[in-house]
């Protein structure tokens, strides 16, 4: 053991007595290991989705997913069926691109028209009786659905799951209803989705989409043991939908198994893959099948852990967390708008001036970050065509997502990939930004008018505070990396100079501007103006005066007009602005307004799914942006420093954390105790430095590896160690006695299972697109 703050001077006999005294204070301390006593099933337990009354459209429905494939479930009383909602992230059209299974990135191409995702259908169970009531659990430990529909002719139920190793969605159906002693059949109904762009379907009337020719009609077979589902896209290519259903003798059970298909632009193939996957499926046994599926569930959670006193956001997070690996995969698309839960939307596809950013925000410190790998393989793939399609105002869009690329690696330590991938990339960002820039006569760079997501309706605006963020961060990132490197020395001189004559960001009484030429005066949602303070920390609100600027700007932007046009993300992401000051009971009270739906134009529906235009067009970033800023107030690591516990609202006062993870490529652990920090363990994955900061610490103890591994003091709560690959050290604010152990924290009965349609707490009405049914003309071959 080492004080970090004194030099201490002992005589031989002293020196004894201090060496036993290190010995019995590490076996107090069982080695400096940090041991979690969480029992998993227990803990999610508390968390699960609990369904009273029946959920009876898609914004109150249960989901499941694997990252590409999903479902969402709900009722249809008027139809008398149990509605299985089908979704695959990439099936979308490809026009203007063929010999693609996307036209992203395509000359000309918009996501609207040429790339929309596209509604593959649904699968609807019929029972023989008439439905008259039920309840529904998503368990969140084993990623499954379970229900049970009384009818009046006894009841059905089913347990469903979207096989996480398999492109397969599996339902078990068992059944009760019967006539005297004569079992009834249920029925199954596949209803083939619209194949026209969403967006023309529930903006028929718009300009540019009058003309618009839909994709043929889906074809169907009922023969064999196997149906399937083949829809044409004039672009060339099919994707398919195939299912069989496996019985039991006296058919009082059965087990259907559904796959979607998509070898675009191959044509003729999907069929085929479809019903091989549901076929060889069948023959497994199902048991076997659930156990490979719960296994990759029961591996995924425990790679962190997180608890806090307040049950219902503890509730929201973790559902967050099964909502996030349901909605993307390594081998997967990048997610869009919707995940694989598709809704009919105007909005359908991946949208660039926020929302793909916020959706990957939760993957980072959750420790996640390789199901975040498809939206690098989408950047890789398309960023010169991007870059070359991209109108100039609008660059801010890409160089954004330039920092959630920037954020994969940083998070993983992998410098290497930072150098020869990223660098390459925001090289060429830097100087797409050059066309836009002019010289004052003060010889500073100015920006030409460019756009702050949708300010004003997209109006342009000079030096807008949004790109000039965007680029000191490229540009400091950049100078930071070669010179690591010591590569591109005669770039760093010019990035420097173009550094230091950038001209200052535009601020006014109330803070930040949206550009030089326009206030902030008028209720806007978006937050990209600050962009400076979260998430590129251009402004370091460490330092006094940037802290008063911050402060001033979150509070007008979140005030004026009351806050009339704010929305779901605004309070989501104003809880991270807050998070990044260090005021974590502001931070506390927009999270609460955002899930008590309080203000802001969207919506929170029972199972944590969001909306906006009233319930109509699913946003996935949103609730998944809010788990993010959750995670800002347990642990923050920019400007190579680790946080702990940076802006913990007062009021919980007991709080842990497990594998949390930093920037640099951390591991991170820590215990809050009756509001104090009572213990805090980093691990390094890649054996970068490492600054710790404790707002509530003056000294820091060091219990694990004493005397390997140096600790030095930079300041009060600040302190500097030199981690090797696969060291962990653990730390304490002084010589007491501590188990380093992570627990959940107890919460109260009535306060577990927030989430899931509660008793009488049904939508009052369908809030989504109203849309004639869709009855294609051919629907056999």
């Amino acid at each position: 053991m080492k004080f970090i703050n004194k030099d201490i001077k002992l005589g031989a006999s002293g020196l004894k007595l201090y060496l036993l005294m290190i010995s019995l204070f590490f076996i107090f301390l069982v080695k400096g290991e940090v041991t979690p006593k969480i029992d998993w099933p227990v803990f999610m337990a508390q968390h699960d989705l609990v369904w009273e009354d029946l959920p009876l459209q898609w914004n109150e429905g249960a989901f499941c997913g694997n990252g590409q494939l999903g479902m969402m479930i709900f009722v249809n009383m008027k139809e008398n069926g149990i509605v299985f909602q089908l979704g695959r992230q990439d099936v979308t059209d490809h026009r203007k691109a063929a010999d693609k299974k996307s036209s992203i990135g395509a000359d000309g191409a918009t996501v609207m028209l040429d790339y929309p995702r596209l509604d593959i259908g649904k699968l609807i169970l019929h029972p023989a009786g008439k439905i008259i009531s039920g309840t529904m659990k998503l368990d969140l430990w084993n990623a499954e659905i379970t229900g049970k529909i009384s009818t009046d002719l006894g009841e059905i139920s089913f347990t469903a799951i979207t096989h996480h190793e398999r492109m397969l969605n599996i339902v078990e159906v068992t059944s009760t209803e019967k006539k005297g002693n004569l079992y009834l059949p249920w029925k199954w109904d596949f209803r083939p989705g619209n194949p026209a762009s969403p967006r023309v379907q529930t903006r028929p009337n718009q300009n540019r989409n009058k003309g618009y020719v839909t994709n043929p009609d889906p074809w169907i077979q009922n023969t064999g043991a196997v149906s399937v589902c083949v829809q044409p896209l004039l672009a060339g290519g099919d994707y398919a939908t195939a299912w069989t259903e496996k019985a039991n003798d006296n058919k009082t059970n059965s087990v259907l198994y559904l796959s979607i298909a998509n070898e675009v632009p191959k044509s003729g193939v999907s069929e085929t893959v479809a019903k091989n996957e549901g076929l060889e499926a069948s023959k497994v046994n199902l048991d076997t099948l659930k156990t490979s599926h719960r296994n990759w569930w029961h591996q995924f959670y425990p790679e962190s852990f997180l608890s806090f006193p307040d049950a219902r956001m503890e509730s929201f997070y973790w559902i967050q967390m099964y909502k996030m690996a349901s909605a993307s995969r390594a081998d997967g698309p990048a997610i869009d708008l919707l995940g694989p839960f598709f809704q009919m939307t105007q909005w359908p596809g991946i949208w660039w001036n926020l929302n793909l950013q916020l959706t990957y925000w939760p993957f980072y410190a959750s420790n996640h970050v390789e199901l975040a790998e498809n939206l690098i393989r989408l950047l890789d793939e398309n960023f010169e065509a991007l870059l070359a399609t991209f109108e100039k105002e609008k660059l801010g869009d890409l160089a954004w997502a330039l920092h959630n690329y920037w954020l994969y690696y940083n998070y993983r330590g992998d410098w290497k990939s930072i150098q020869e991938k990223w660098v390459p990339k925001a090289t060429k960002m830097v100087k797409a930004y050059d066309e836009m820039e002019k010289v004052n006569q003060a010889g500073q760079f100015e920006l030409l008018p460019m756009g702050s997501p949708e300010y004003k309706s997209f109006t342009l605006f000079e030096n807008t505070n949004y790109n000039l963020a965007l680029i000191r961060w490229l540009l400091t990132s950049l100078i930071e990396t070669n010179e690591k490197f010591n590569a591109s020395q005669q770039q760093v001189v010019q990035w420097k100079r173009k550094l230091e004559k950038l001209v200052p960001f535009p601020v006014d009484e109330n803070g930040l501007m949206i550009g030089s030429n326009q206030l902030v005066d008028v209720s806007h949602r978006h937050f990209s103006h600050l962009l400076a303070l979260y998430p590129l920390f251009q402004l370091n609100p460490e330092i006094p005066e940037n802290k008063e600027l911050c402060e001033k700007s979150v509070k007008h932007w979140l005030s004026v007009e009351n806050g009339d046009k704010l929305t779901g993300f605004s309070y989501a992401g104003g809880a991270a602005l807050y998070a990044a000051i260090g005021d974590g009971n502001s931070a506390n009270q927009l999270l609460q307004q955002f899930l008590n739906g309080d203000g802001g134009k969207g919506i929170v529906f029972p199972n944590t799914m969001y909306t906006e235009k009233r319930g109509k067009n699913p946003t996935i970033e949103t609730p998944l942006s809010a788990a993010a800023s959750i995670t800002e107030m347990f642990i923050q690591s920019w400007g190579n420093k680790i946080r702990i516990f940076p802006a913990v609202p007062e009021k919980w006062e007991n709080a842990s954390f497990y594998h949390l993870a930093a920037q640099g490529g951390f591991l991170v652990s820590a215990s809050k105790e009756q509001g104090k920090t009572v213990w805090i363990s980093v691990k390094s994955l890649t054996g970068e430095p490492c600054v710790i900061k404790v707002p509530d610490w003056e000294e820091a103890w060091q219990v694990s590896n004493p005397g390997k591994t140096k600790l030095e003091k930079i300041s009060n709560g600040e302190f500097r160690t030199d981690l090797k690959k696969g060291e962990e050290i653990l730390l304490l604010p002084g010589n007491e006695n501590v188990t380093a152990v992570i627990s959940p924290i107890d919460h109260p009965a009535n306060e577990k299972n927030y989430y899931g349609v509660k008793k009488g707490k049904q939508l009052p009405e369908d809030l989504s697109w109203q849309l004639p049914e869709f009855k294609p003309k051919k629907i056999s071959k």
